[in-house]
């Protein structure tokens, strides 16, 4: 990989990003269908980011980057790698209330800690799965998925520097927020693999534009 050359070409990264609409659109309905209730997915500008700018990003865009919460799934198909979902502080509790009003009521704090761990992992392997899967549909692969994983904040930036430490990974960024009736929440989401998954993708993405050509 060229350190000097950028990731994919602009008009790459402008089929990416509207690839990923479609995606998020589509984890955004499977999301509502689960909770019972509507809810729509932000999908900003993406950022194409080689390993070494990981790490700084997160720390730059997540306002405390030591108290967060992280989910991570392996996917594994011609597109392989790893989901990562992080939410900053607070928002596992904003988003435990889709799935228990009475959340927080509790005076089992333990409890409550147990059940914010579980929504994380549903919600994320909602929005992850519905991702993926549809980027491979439109790209003609077929994924499959490990169960996900929950990483608590001591865990978080170890995990995060063994999964980024191969020189030749590279992330797919966003930074999403999820718009319910009472309340908004963010998370970040990245798509991490490696040199042999992007030259796939650029080449998966470059058939589907001379689909339309």
């Amino acid at each position: 990989m060229d350190e000097q050359a950028p990731l994919l070409t602009p008009l790459e990264k402008d089929v990416l990003q509207e690839i990923m609409n479609i995606s998020f659109g589509q984890a955004a309905a499977d999301l509502s269908d689960v909770i019972n209730l509507y809810v729509t997915l932000t999908v900003p500008h993406i950022d194409m980011l080689r390993f070494d700018g990981i790490l700084p990003l997160i720390s730059k865009d997540i306002a405390n980057s030591n108290d967060m919460s992280m989910v991570k799934q392996f996917f594994s198909g011609k597109f392989s790698g790893s989901s990562v979902l992080i939410f900053p502080h607070g928002e596992g509790k904003k988003l435990l209330h889709l799935f228990d009003e009475n959340a927080g009521t509790s005076s089992a704090e333990y409890d409550v800690d147990i059940l914010e761990k579980e929504t994380l992992i549903e919600i994320s392997n909602i929005i992850m799965g519905a991702c993926i899967s549809k980027i491979a549909e439109l790209l003609k692969d077929v994924v499959t998925y490990s169960p996900p994983r929950y990483f608590s904040q001591e865990q978080i930036y170890s995990t995060l520097e063994e999964t980024f430490a191969k020189n030749k990974s590279f992330a797919i960024f966003f930074k999403t927020m999820f718009h319910f009736k009472e309340f908004d929440a963010s998370g970040f989401l990245f798509l991490i693999s490696d040199q042999s998954a992007l030259e796939w993708l650029k080449k998966s993405i470059n058939d589907y534009i001379n689909q339309y050509a």
